[in-house]
């Protein structure tokens, strides 16, 4: 098999702390959901090139590694897996300081050889500033909506208590008792459920204050939108534009699967708290409604 798998990371660490340790410390500590983009080729020239270079590199002085390597933004952030043949083998490299982290030891790359090696494609995503393009991405607008604006079963249910919910809106079928120990003290945490809702009451004056919906036996009305757990992402697209754009907008900067979950959010205008989507294969798989 001929494939080759390039992490690049978008946030790391502290680089005064978090020295490089090992593979499985990256993947663990900086391959996160949300913190690397993955390029992927099976380009048989491509990863032909690499794996030949890699050789090169190999004939190199090695300078063993010590406390002072770290991962960090001038120094190693993307990791490549490459397969070629029987060869299979895992590097990091400094895009910045040209120089590979490769079996415990740091290769300076003198003659380019590795970086002349990658093709344009890849020189061009390991240059890209993630965590800027991210940025910018977290600083639009999401659309906001009055938590009255949110009806279950035809009620504006903010305000609720445990019985005027199960008066007006539907009767609890399902209680879960757990307790928690902490160091001095114990604390009771019971979650109410219809059928695979969950219904969260505050432990102060006992109103609703979150409603985690998993399938249809409570109807949702949001701006007077009718919303099931199934139905397409585009319901939302025209009354909430703001929300679809900076949604659709993260799906396509990650480039993940599109059956991996992704968020959809709306805020409150009048409260803090609003409603989250889960989004799995472009439908709504689950609704928090936060009512904070």
């Amino acid at each position: 098999m001929t494939e080759i798998k390039i992490y690049n990371t978008i946030i790391t660490f502290d680089i005064e702390t978090d020295p490089i340790q090992n593979i499985d410390f990256f993947q663990d500590r900086y391959l996160r959901e949300n913190n690397f983009l993955l390029f992927k080729s099976t380009d048989e020239i491509v990863v032909k090139n690499i794996y030949k270079s890699i050789n090169e590199v190999k004939k190199l002085n090695k300078k063993e590694k010590d406390y002072n390597t770290h991962f960090g933004n001038e120094r190693f952030k993307a990791m490549f897996v490459i397969k070629y043949n029987s060869f299979q083998d895992t590097l990091f490299y400094s895009i910045n300081t040209n120089e590979i982290f490769y079996k415990n030891a740091i290769i300076k790359d003198e003659n380019v050889v590795f970086k002349n090696s990658l093709s344009k494609e890849i020189t061009q995503f390991l240059y890209r500033d993630l965590a800027s393009e991210l940025e910018i991405i977290k600083n639009f607008r999401t659309n906001s909506i009055s938590k009255n604006q949110i009806l279950i079963n035809n009620k504006n249910i903010f305000g609720y208590n445990r019985k005027q919910f199960e008066k007006e809106v539907a009767k609890i079928n399902i209680i879960r008792t757990d307790s928690i120990i902490l160091e001095n003290d114990s604390e009771t945490i019971i979650d109410y459920f219809i059928e695979d809702n969950k219904i969260v009451f505050h432990p102060d004056d006992e109103n609703v204050f979150l409603l985690i919906l998993e399938d249809n036996n409570l109807k949702l009305t949001i701006n007077s939108i009718d919303i099931k757990i199934g139905d397409s992402i585009d319901i939302l697209k025209d009354k909430f534009n703001s929300s679809y754009t900076k949604w659709f907008k993260t799906l396509n900067f990650y480039n993940r699967d599109i059956k991996n979950v992704t968020i959809f959010e709306i805020h409150f205008n009048d409260s803090i708290g609003g409603i989250s989507f889960d989004i799995l294969d472009n439908k709504i798989s689950k609704i928090y409604i936060d009512y904070n």
